[in-house]
């Protein structure tokens, strides 16, 4: 009997690959039913903008927050206009091998309607950028996607591409 070794590979790929993926525990340690890093006015009438925020596997698992406080802006930030959750779950995340625990929050972001902008930026904002060999681009924000990258539809071409804010400079609102 003859040994096929290239039946074996794939074996020999899964097993290795499972050894070398980092245990990852999340583990709920809360429940609040109301989380802010800012004040609230009491007076204002605040919207439900999303639910369940950060509820899943991959989000949790993603967290590199080190306290409660910046799991709580992330989470909130990565909402356009949000202001506090409700409804909130707090995790802490565990990673076996480096002994590193972080937090994560989920919840329901309520805030402001028609407050819809990351770091000055909305939809409708006519913007430009360089590329990375140095050529300017004009376009329109189409999308807000995070607190970090929007949807810009370049003038000229059909589709719109995901651009961080940070390059970005606004040219004009849409009310212009």
């Amino acid at each position: 009997m003859t040994l096929n070794y290239y039946r074996l590979i794939p074996f020999l790929t899964i097993s290795l690959y499972s050894c070398a993926v980092p245990k990852i525990t999340v583990q709920q340690i809360g429940k609040l039913n109301m989380i802010s890093e800012r004040n609230i006015d009491t007076k204002a009438e605040y919207v439900l903008l999303k639910s369940y925020m950060g509820a899943s596997d991959k989000e949790k698992r993603a967290s590199t927050s080190t306290t409660i406080e910046d799991a709580t802006n992330e989470t909130v930030k990565n909402t356009p206009g949000g202001e506090f959750l409700k409804n909130v779950k707090v995790y802490t995340v565990s990673m076996e091998k480096r002994k590193e625990v972080y937090f994560a929050i989920e919840g329901d972001v309520w805030g402001f309607a028609g407050a819809e902008n990351f770091r000055g930026f909305k939809v409708g904002d006519k913007v430009q950028w360089k590329d990375v060999k140095g050529t300017m681009h004009k376009g329109k924000i189409t999308g807000l996607n995070d607190s970090k990258e929007c949807m810009v539809k370049e003038a000229g071409k059909e589709t719109s591409k995901l651009i961080t804010y940070d390059r970005l400079i606004k040219i004009s609102n849409d009310e212009d």
